[in-house]
C-alpha cells in the first residue's frame, strides 16, 4: 500500500499529464498560492519533489490579507519555508473592501484571485482538495445555485490558468503527508469561527453526516463531477446556438432565437452569453421575467431588466444587449477652447481633429464659439441640403443608435444653431469645402460598455 507521500505525488503527476496541452514543452512556470496552511504547504512541498520529473519551474505567491493580527508572522513563516525548499516567494498585500453581498469570505477570495492574477507567469496551482470540493457543492446547493455553481471546481481551469492537483485527495491524506514529512504549518484562527458558513459546514454539519454516511465526501465529489459533465453539455449546446444567434461582433444576441428555440434552450443560451461576458448569474425569477418580456417584445419595445446592481439586459433593433447601468445623466454646457480632447461628464469624451475636406468649416462658423451640450430632446437637424429638416431622434433611429446612447449624445452648437452631431454628421450649411481643412469631432463613449 502506498504511503501518503506516494499517493499525493502520484495524484499530482496524473493530474498534470491529464491537464497539460503541450507535453513536449521544455518547462512550465507554476505559481503556487502559498498561505502557509497545511493544504498549500503540502502542495508546495509535493510539487518540489516532482518538479524535475514534470519539468516545473516553481515559485510561491503569498497573499497578505491583513485580516489577522498574525498576518506579518505568516509572511515570515512562508518566507522561511520557501527558503528551505529553494523556491522564490512573491508576496502581495491586499485591502479587503467590505461587500455585503459577498461577505468577508467572498471579498477576501475575490481580492486573493485578483492578486494571484497579477503575479501569474503561466499557471496558478491551488491547494483545494476533495473536502473543499464537497463543501463547495453543498454551499452552492444551499444558495440555490444553478449548474455553474453546483459543478464546483475543475481540476484545471484552462481559461483562468488555474490548476488544482489535489482535488481528488482527501483532507486526511493531506494531513497524513504533513505528518510523514514533519511539516509544520500555520493554523489560521479564523478557521474555528463558526460564523463563516464554510467553517460551520466543516465543523458541525459534515461530521454529523459522515457519522451516518462515512464515504460522503467521495460521494459528493463524484456528484460534482457528474454535474460538471452536464454543464459541459449545456455549454456545448449554447456554443452551437451562439453561432446562429450572435451578432457579427459577437456582442449581442438575436431575438429571433425566441421563435426558433424552446424556453430552456433560450435561457441556456442567455446564461452562456452572460457567463462569457463575466456576469454574475441572475436569479431564476429574473431569468423568467427576462424570458417573459422577450417572448412578447415588439420591434419598437424597450426591455430593461437589471440582472445585477451594475448591469442590465436591454433590447434594441431585434437584439439583446448587455448595458452598464449608469447614474442619471448630467446636464452640461461647455465651450470648446481648441482642445484636442474634451472630457465630458460620465465616461465619454470628444476628440477634435483637423481633416482635409471633412467635418465643420471653422471659416463658416466665423467668430462664433462652439458650445457642447447634452441633448434635451426635440432638436432638429439638416445634414443634407436636398433633404428636409428632421428631428434628431428620427435621424439617429435611422442609423440604429441605441436609445440609451441617444439620451446622452453630446451635440455641437454655434450660437443657437445645431451645427454638428458627433459620429453622425454636420449641418449642410457648415460642411467644409473639399479642398479645405475642417474639424472632425468624434464621440468616444464608454459609459455603457461592460
Amino acid at each position: 500500500m502506498k504511503n501518503k507521500s506516494e499517493v499525493i505525488q502520484s495524484e499530482i503527476i496524473n493530474s498534470f499529464k491529464a491537464c497539460i496541452n503541450e507535453p513536449h514543452k521544455k518547462s512550465y512556470n507554476i505559481g503556487v498560492a502559498f498561505s502557509g496552511g497545511v493544504d498549500s504547504l503540502v502542495l508546495l512541498h509535493a510539487l518540489s519533489q516532482v518538479k524535475t520529473k514534470l519539468k516545473l519551474k516553481l515559485n510561491a505567491i503569498h497573499i497578505h490579507h491583513g485580516l489577522s493580527k498574525n498576518a506579518d508572522n505568516w509572511l515570515d513563516f512562508c518566507t522561511k519555508e520557501c527558503k528551505k525548499l529553494s523556491i522564490s516567494l512573491s508576496s502581495e498585500k491586499v485591502n479587503i473592501k467590505p461587500n455585503l453581498a459577498m461577505g468577508v469570505e467572498g471579498a477576501a477570495r475575490k481580492s486573493r484571485y485578483q492578486a494571484l492574477e497579477i503575479h501569474k507567469k503561466e499557471i496558478i496551482a491551488l491547494g483545494h482538495h476533495q473536502n473543499d470540493q464537497a463543501e463547495t457543492l453543498l454551499l452552492q446547493l444551499f444558495r440555490g445555485s444553478g449548474l455553474n455553481g453546483l459543478a464546483a471546481m475543475p481540476i484545471f481551469d484552462q481559461e483562468r490558468g488555474i490548476w488544482r492537483p489535489l482535488l481528488g485527495v482527501s483532507r486526511e491524506i493531506i494531513e497524513g503527508y504533513a505528518k510523514e514529512n514533519n511539516l509544520n504549518f500555520i493554523e489560521d484562527e479564523s478557521n474555528n469561527n463558526l460564523q463563516f458558513d464554510r467553517n460551520f459546514l466543516r465543523k458541525e454539519i459534515l461530521p454529523l453526516i459522515k457519522s451516518r454516511y462515512p464515504d460522503i465526501i467521495n460521494t459528493i465529489s463524484r456528484s460534482s463531477e457528474n454535474i460538471a459533465e452536464g454543464l459541459i453539455l449545456h455549454k456545448a449546446i449554447a456554443k452551437e446556438d451562439a453561432n446562429l444567434y450572435f451578432s457579427e461582433n459577437k456582442e449581442h444576441l438575436s431575438l429571433s432565437m425566441i421563435k426558433e428555440l424552446d424556453k430552456e434552450r433560450v435561457i441556456n443560451l442567455i446564461r452562456w452569453w452572460l457567463d462569457v461576458n463575466k456576469q454574475m448569474m441572475p436569479t431564476k425569477k429574473t431569468m423568467n421575467e427576462l424570458y417573459k418580456q422577450i417572448k412578447i417584445v415588439k420591434k419598437d419595445s424597450q426591455i430593461n431588466i437589471h440582472i445585477s446592481s451594475e448591469t442590465s439586459v436591454r433590447a434594441y433593433n431585434d437584439f439583446l444587449w448587455l448595458v452598464k447601468i449608469t447614474k442619471d445623466k448630467q446636464s452640461y454646457d461647455l465651450i470648446w477652447k481648441g482642445e484636442e480632447i474634451l472630457e465630458l461628464p460620465g465616461s465619454s469624451k470628444l476628440l477634435f481633429k483637423p481633416s482635409l475636406g471633412q467635418g465643420i468649416s471653422l471659416e463658416k462658423v466665423g467668430s462664433s464659439i462652439l458650445r457642447i451640450q447634452n441633448r434635451k430632446g426635440g432638436e432638429r437637424f439638416k445634414p443634407k441640403r436636398n433633404q428636409p429638416t428632421r428631428t434628431l431622434k428620427y435621424l439617429l433611429q435611422k442609423v440604429n443608435m441605441p436609445p440609451w446612447e441617444r439620451a446622452i449624445l453630446p451635440i455641437i452648437y454655434s450660437e443657437d444653431m445645431l451645427v454638428a452631431v458627433p459620429n453622425y454628421g454636420v449641418h449642410h450649411e457648415f460642411v467644409v469645402d473639399e479642398n479645405k481643412i475642417g474639424l472632425t469631432i468624434e464621440w468616444v463613449n464608454n459609459e455603457f460598455k461592460i
